[in-house]
């Protein structure tokens, strides 16, 4: 019951985040001549010159795409993505005639590309998608490795020059800016709020820099063992997740113990576990 449930609960995500996903295109980016990015920007490209249906290319563009990725990738993945797909066509089309009042392009960018990542990131959080490149990106992956942010990339750049070259450089900036706004909201969405940062120390003095995190910072640490393979000599690696703010704090603990201590700081997009997220609240 619980996986019917969770089914049923994607298949409502997907629908929501099509409908959403819709809005800004037919409302806003068409009337600015913006693409989004992907097979739908192809689409809208072929639609402001040629004035084909949108909602029909989208169709048909994906057909073959689909029937590829159903031979290659994931059965799930290609079921939710095609009611994603059927779902995003169906709600072009609906929303057709659909205006948002504003005179402004920079505002028009603003909303559409929060709009248009506020949309795909329900989406992806129904796990599914609405074909196109995130098929073609996982084929490219899985055969040539190739990552899927690469190839998503790639097409979209080729989209921006197609933009610049028929409607001028200024849209062209205009629509990657759009995309850019799209895709940071689109990983709000996905991954929520809950950025942190994952520090690594190595040092000799791994048991006082351990006192201070854990009794000043209020954050458990975890001491790895590793052995230099130059000098052969054995190093204790101390690592920890914390949030933004206390960064400061601990750098300022190793530069007070140990100032020669290397230490490296990475951004970590989820985290779950004691201290943070628990795992069962997570989609």
């Amino acid at each position: 019951m619980s996986y019917v449930r969770t089914y049923y609960k994607n298949i409502l995500m997907i629908f929501l985040g099509t409908f959403i996903l819709s809005i800004p295109i037919n409302g806003i980016l068409v009337r600015y001549h913006l693409l989004s990015g992907g097979v739908t920007g192809i689409a809208m490209l072929l639609n402001l010159l040629f004035k084909w249906d949108m909602s029909l290319l989208v169709l048909v563009l994906n057909i073959p795409i689909f029937i590829i990725g159903y031979k290659f990738i994931n059965k799930k993945f290609i079921c939710l993505s095609l009611i994603g797909m059927l779902s995003f066509t169906v709600s072009l089309s609906l929303t057709k005639n659909i205006h948002i009042p504003t005179d402004d392009i920079l505002v028009a960018v603003l909303l559409g590309g929060v709009l248009n990542g506020l949309g795909s990131g329900i989406v992806f959080r129904g796990s599914g998608s609405t074909g196109g490149m995130d098929i073609i990106s996982k084929i490219m992956n899985k055969f040539f490795s190739l990552s899927m942010g690469s190839v998503g990339f790639g097409i979209n750049i080729i989209i921006i020059l197609l933009s610049g070259i028929f409607f001028g450089v200024d849209l062209s900036v205009y629509t990657l800016a759009l995309m850019f706004i799209s895709s940071q909201t689109t990983n709000y969405v996905v991954d929520g709020l809950n950025y942190k940062r994952t520090i690594s120390i190595i040092t000799n003095n791994q048991d006082e820099i351990c006192e201070h995190i854990i009794h000043e910072v209020k954050r458990g640490v975890t001491i790895l063992h590793g052995e230099g393979a130059y000098t052969k000599t054995p190093k204790a690696i101390i690592t920890c997740t914390v949030g933004i703010r206390e960064v400061a704090k601990i750098k300022e603990i190793v530069k007070q113990i140990d100032p020669n201590a290397f230490m490296t700081i990475t951004e970590t997009a989820q985290v779950f576990g004691s201290g943070f997220l628990r795992l069962n609240k997570m989609d």
